[in-house]
């Protein structure tokens, strides 16, 4: 219960530090019967947490490491959240991976009750567009489990968590459910051979995990693969007249990727080209404060006076509430970026942590304007009417500001036409580039 709760208080916040999230075939979840649910896991704490809250009212239970569990309160918190540890050798030695067994048992127990456990199959938490070989104690732990429970309905569920860019802000995350595996359908090769058994349940389950988010080859590629997204995915999606859903998106990521390690593999010399040319016309658009979406040629007939004249007017016109959602919000957001900029090193872990930090201070920051308000304004009302407004302004902010920083790299490109045609001239050469591979 406790673990829902949070998720759900969390999840108030999703809005602020996710542009989207969605899911696709979340029913295979809710599917009756004991599943192990293998996920990818590229972003620490809230791949398990956004999943929670999409599944509600399932109620699911998770593995994490096992050096996590500190002796005390940390332990007693992790394990009302319904949280089993799991023991690598680097984090616990020999001991710790003899702590497994009980940790096993635990699984076991709560695959006995028709639950559904989370297992991060790769055994790390790391941000690449890749899937890293999974570990083979899933596959023990999967047929411990079937050994146990002797049931037939015992079934895992891949998942694919992807995120555009899950280290920042405003990023957009889609969960792709894959269809359930029955564990029955390995079981005669596992009392045969239970090591052959395993391993053709790891590369099957692998396989099925790819198909499911982005595979980039070759990480030399990772940050090309998101230049080559932000160059071509709006054009894609109106060439094949898709509607900008998280999934139509990935449709075209995923084809867009093939493309790109096959350039790898046939044309690695035009592919390294369009690395070392992306990565100055992308050097060039962050010294200048503009992005891709005003260079594209879809967008030049937005560069004119008038209607620059009208951004401009309507940024006006929404300055004062603007300015109140400044007041009123930002020492919370300023607070919890210097906090987590400053104490967090792996950005595998940064979008967590920064939620969980802005969940406590938005949280005491509101308190502290429904005291001040409750002083100063004489009606009961008052206070919560305060509330309300750093609420609704600070939803006015999220979408005020991209309008301002659209309107801004709109003039720049009009007032400096030279700066302007030398970005096109450059986007021409990489779609070129593209084009060949």
């Amino acid at each position: 219960m406790f673990w829902h709760l949070l998720a759900h208080w969390l999840s108030f916040f999703f809005p602020v530090f996710y542009k989207k999230i969605e899911g696709r075939n979340i029913h295979y979840l809710h599917k009756k019967g004991p599943a192990i649910i293998a996920m990818n896991h590229p972003n620490a704490f809230t791949d398990p947490i956004i999943i929670s809250h999409l599944t509600y009212p399932l109620r699911l239970k998770y593995m994490a490491r096992g050096d996590a569990f500190k002796p005390g309160l940390v332990t007693f918190l992790l394990e009302s959240m319904g949280i089993v540890p799991i023991y690598r050798m680097r984090d616990g030695g020999k001991e710790g991976l003899k702590k497994n067994d009980e940790s096993y048992q635990r699984v076991n127990a709560l695959l006995g009750k028709n639950k559904k456990v989370i297992v991060f199959a790769e055994g790390l938490c790391v941000q690449e567009r890749r899937l890293r070989p999974l570990k083979k104690g899933v596959a023990r732990m999967v047929f411990g489990a079937y050994e146990f429970l002797q049931n037939d309905s015992l079934t895992i569920i891949p998942v694919g968590i992807n995120y555009n860019q899950p280290d920042a802000f405003r990023s957009k995350v889609f969960y792709n459910v894959g269809e359930p595996i029955p564990v029955k359908d390995y079981v005669e090769l596992y009392r045969e051979n239970p090591a052959r058994a395993q391993t053709k349940l790891l590369t099957d389950l692998s396989q099925r995990m790819k198909e499911l988010i982005t595979h980039v080859d070759n990480p030399v590629n990772d940050v090309a693969m998101l230049q080559i997204e932000t160059l071509c995915m709006e054009d894609r999606l109106r060439e094949k007249q898709l509607k900008p859903t998280l999934a139509n998106e990935l449709t075209v990521l995923k084809e867009l990727t093939h493309t790109l390690n096959q350039g790898e593999q046939h044309h690695p010399g035009i592919v390294s080209e369009f690395r070392e040319k992306a990565a100055e016309y992308f050097h060039l658009l962050k010294t200048h404060r503009l992005r891709d979406w005003v260079i594209r040629p879809g967008h030049q007939s937005s560069i004119n006076t008038f209607g620059i004249t009208f951004r401009l007017f309507i940024l006006f016109l929404g300055a004062p509430l603007y300015l109140a959602a400044f007041l009123l919000n930002y020492p919370a957001m300023f607070l919890t970026h210097a906090i987590t900029s400053r104490r967090i090193k792996s950005v595998e872990f940064y979008s967590s942590v920064a939620i969980g930090i802005a969940m406590l201070l938005f949280t005491i920051q509101y308190a502290i304007w429904f005291i001040l308000a409750s002083q100063i304004v004489e009606s009961v009302f008052g206070p919560y009417l305060v509330c309300l407004f750093a609420f609704l302004s600070g939803w006015f902010a999220l979408f005020y500001y991209p309008y301002f920083k659209k309107t801004r790299a709109l003039l720049y490109c009009l007032i400096h036409k030279d700066i302007y045609a030398m970005l096109r001239q450059k986007r021409e050469v990489l779609v070129a580039i593209l084009n060949k591979f």
